[in-house]
């Protein structure tokens, strides 16, 4: 392969994959719920994104954990 990222995704463990994949989906959920609230209503879902932020960090660990970057 010629592409360094090709590779990388080529040789990447499927497990770390599977992080990857549900971290992005968190991050397009708080990006989702962002879009969507006005800023005067973002104090009232602040348990909505504080859940969905601990989610995101638990699968970004997972996915350093799991690619051995920790």
């Amino acid at each position: 392969m010629n592409s360094p990222l090709l590779k990388a995704i080529a040789e990447m463990p499927s497990s770390a994959a599977y992080y990857m994949g549900q971290r992005d989906g968190y991050a397009c959920k708080i990006r989702d719920v962002l879009n969507v609230i006005p800023v005067e209503s973002v104090r009232a879902n602040d348990s909505v994104l504080k859940e969905l932020y601990w989610w995101l960090d638990m699968y970004n660990d997972s996915f350093a954990r799991e690619m051995g970057w920790v």
